[in-house]
């Protein structure tokens, strides 16, 4: 089992649409693990190698970055991904007129999150956030 340890980065694509239309060009976010005490987690935000800002997690999260705690296992697929095949676990959450979608693989790590809100007006907003690079080994 490989462990989230300080240094470790993950970058995601993030991709966003309003009803069904990309909103705006797709972008990078870089989060870094800058420190771990216990179960408390410092992250380091940066999109698009700028704009760095920090943020307190959980060791639970999943990739230690995205808050599951409202989230259920729904089923689990195989899923294509840049790293190959991947198994991962559902976890879905409905929410005020909104969902998100958490697909997490072995050793607690988010390889695809997809949050959706219904606008006033009836539009559909989505961000999609895609594992695309990290500095672990999957």
């Amino acid at each position: 089992m490989t462990e989230i340890t300080k240094g470790v980065w993950f970058a995601y694509q993030l991709t966003v649409s309003c009803g069904g239309r990309n909103h705006k060009d797709p972008s990078i976010e870089k989060y870094t693990i800058v420190k771990i005490d216990g179960d408390d987690v410092t992250v380091q935000r940066e999109v698009d190698g700028a704009g760095a800002e920090t943020f307190e997690t959980k060791t639970t999260f999943g990739s230690c970055i995205f808050d599951m705690s409202d989230l259920e296992k729904k089923g689990s697929e195989n899923m294509t991904t840049p790293f190959g095949h991947i198994y991962v676990n559902i976890f879905e959450s409905s929410r005020d007129g909104g969902s998100e979608r958490v697909f997490l693989g072995k050793d607690n790590i988010v390889f695809r999150d997809v949050r959706t809100q219904l606008q006033s007006g009836g539009a559909l907003y989505t961000e999609t956030r895609e594992l695309c690079w990290t500095s672990m080994k999957l």
